[in-house]
């Protein structure tokens, strides 16, 4: 659940972004998970859900210590970056800088899921490629 005001917009990343509707100090918590808010499934839990819910978690969920984690509010549209401004720590996202107001706030994917992380990294990377291929062309 996120513990600071937020809203989406159009990210320079990819697709959906989450933004800062305040200044947030650095050392803000910034998310937390919420049970009964937010929610965990076991991969058991996960198989029986109907192809459409699983097809939806697999865009926006993820997985951390085994279980796919679906938090229910904007933070399911938080991008990934190298360096990004929140951190995990004891359970919270917490601001790892100060995020200015309107400013897109990120994590690294690679906290949660290193597989998940570098599936969703290669697809960038093999479109560059293929963009330089084209422009090449041309």
């Amino acid at each position: 659940m996120l513990l600071v005001k937020t809203y989406l917009d159009k990210s320079p990343i990819h697709g959906l972004g989450v933004f800062a509707a305040e200044r947030i100090p650095k050392g803000t918590k910034i998310w937390r998970f919420v049970e009964g808010f937010d929610r965990c499934y076991t991969a058991k839990q996960f198989a029986k859900l109907p192809k459409a819910a699983r097809d939806f978690l697999k865009d926006y969920a993820y997985r951390v210590d085994g279980e796919i984690l679906f938090t229910v509010d904007n933070d399911h549209h938080m991008n990934h970056a190298d360096k990004p401004n929140t951190v995990l720590r004891s359970g919270y996202a917490i601001a790892a800088k100060t995020i200015a107001k309107g400013a897109e706030i990120t994590n690294d994917y690679r906290e949660f899921d290193p597989a998940l992380c570098a599936a969703f990294l290669k697809e960038p990377v093999k479109a560059k490629k293929n963009a330089k291929k084209n422009k090449a062309k041309k």
